[in-house]
């Protein structure tokens, strides 16, 4: 649930946030009270943490909701006023969608029929709550996962609110092209040449001539692996190199091989290599 900006009452406490291109995350701790009525610039999705929270919310269109449970999601549309009570103490996320970045994924993505986002309370939502918390995840892990990590799981949740949370919840129309050869080498060319910096998913889609929200899709499906999985495995793999035909020091190899700390390469090292780089680089040695 949200709160609204010029309100400074200690009713809520903003715990962390982060913002990728088109998307915003905001972590909220609540004590009982009355949230007065307000409204955002974006698309807002809100959910519930640990064992949900008793309370109401009311939108201007006389839409309400009692009762959110750990699981569920409220969606708010753009510009529609609404208010809240809380019954007692409850933490919250809150996903800021900007409507720009949802009109040019329901292009990308050929969806049919209206894109006007409606206010929906789903008890369940496993797509979006995962979505959420991996985001969550990514803003405790100090950009682990990376801009291109972000930015595929805020087309993940456009596309989901396009299909199920609009007034006509049009599916995306089948795609006739695909990922063919040229276009993979050329997307993989890419990354060869520019793994030292922050990629984002357009850079990509552009590269392959495709929509972002193909090119995710077609690409997982080419290669069995995701976008920011694959760069991410190829800047470990450079980082090898670098161990077996340098002497470079750590950090250095970290920086070169495009990660922006080193606490976060020797995470990613050990997670995909089985051990720390520095063991890595004594066996290399041998």
């Amino acid at each position: 649930m949200d709160a609204p900006e010029a309100n400074h009452s200690s009713r809520f406490m903003l715990k962390r946030s982060a913002a990728w291109d088109g998307i915003k995350l905001r972590h909220y701790q609540f004590s009982a009270g009355e949230l007065p009525e307000h409204q955002q610039t974006e698309h807002l999705v809100t959910l519930p943490l640990a064992g949900g929270c008793n309370g109401e919310i009311r939108t201007a269109s006389g839409f309400s909701t009692r009762g959110l449970t750990r699981g569920g999601v409220c969606v708010i549309p753009a510009g529609l006023p609404y208010s809240a009570r809380l019954e007692g103490e409850s933490e919250h996320l809150a996903l800021y969608l900007e409507p720009s970045f949802l009109l040019r994924a329901a292009y990308e993505a050929r969806v049919a029929g209206s894109v006007k986002v409606v206010e929906r309370y789903a008890p369940s939502d496993p797509i979006i709550s995962g979505v959420g918390l991996a985001l969550l995840a990514e803003l405790e892990s100090e950009g682990l996962g990376g801009r291109l990590y972000a930015e595929s799981l805020a087309n993940v949740l456009a596309v989901h609110l396009l299909r199920h949370y609009t007034a006509a919840g049009g599916g995306a129309r089948g795609f006739t092209g695909g990922l063919s050869g040229q276009r993979l080498r050329r997307v993989m060319a890419f990354i060869a040449d520019n793994y030292e910096s922050d990629v984002s998913l357009a850079d990509l889609a552009r590269v392959a001539g495709m929509s972002t929200f193909h090119f995710a899709r077609e690409f997982k499906r080419t290669t069995g692996t995701p976008p920011h999985q694959y760069l991410i495995k190829f800047r470990v793999d450079r980082a090898k190199v670098f161990f077996t035909e340098s002497e470079m020091p750590l950090v250095e190899i970290s920086s070169r091989s495009g990660f922006s700390h080193q606490s976060h390469f020797t995470r990613l090292f050990r997670r995909l290599s089985g051990t720390t780089p520095q063991c890595y680089r004594l066996m290399s040695q041998l």
